[in-house]
């Protein structure tokens, strides 16, 4: 049985291009995966704190639950246990929300996600095997066909970084000028374009 961890950020709970689009996503993964579990970590309800100096200190050293690990190992079972992982954000200020970040902050951790090797000063990614999406929705227009902002690239890196290459992005772009409902229906059918080839 296939596993979908799908990771929405966008604090707009109702009318969100970014989980909109992930709707989709989710709905043709299902067509292509009848037998299959999807897992649902929504930021903008289950809102994780931010990276501490106690917390971060902590990775270095014991596995237990009771120094502050606790929601960092529940969050990492849940990348370990999913065959693919979805992550739908809109763009604050030139960026992922901050719950997003924290998520990020949370699971990007030696020796759980990626390896360090002090000898030649190299890192690698432990969650191999898995294949990704990122939705990314913004209110400004791209520029040259390029983000304005570089979200996109910035989670595709943080995916690269703890194994997961095999990753495919969408953007919605101009949600708040004229138009819009057309790019969405647009990333719509790139979603949908996007498992037909498979």
């Amino acid at each position: 049985m296939k596993t979908l961890l799908r990771i929405d950020s966008s604090f707009n709970l109702k009318d969100s291009f970014s989980r909109k689009a992930a709707d989709h996503y989710e709905a043709v993964w299902k067509e292509h995966h009848p037998e299959s579990k999807v897992v649902y970590r929504d930021l903008g309800k289950f809102e994780i704190p931010h990276l501490t100096r106690f917390v971060f200190s902590a990775f270095n050293t014991t596995e237990g639950d009771d120094n502050g690990l606790h929601i960092s190992n529940v969050l990492i079972d849940e990348l370990e246990l999913a065959d693919t992982v979805l992550i739908s954000s809109p763009v604050y200020n030139y960026s992922t929300p901050s719950t997003l970040k924290a998520y990020i902050d949370h699971v990007v951790r030696i020796n759980k996600t990626f390896g360090y090797d002090p000898n030649n000063y190299t890192r690698r990614g432990l969650l191999s095997g898995k294949n990704a999406a990122v939705i990314v929705s913004r209110g400004g227009m791209s520029i040259n066909g390029e983000s304005p902002d570089g979200v996109e690239r910035y989670l595709q890196g943080i995916l690269n970084f703890i194994g997961i290459v095999d990753v495919a992005t969408f953007s919605i772009n101009g949600t708040a000028h004229e138009g819009s409902a057309n790019r969405f229906k647009s990333a719509r059918e790139q979603i949908t374009q996007c498992f037909n080839r498979n």
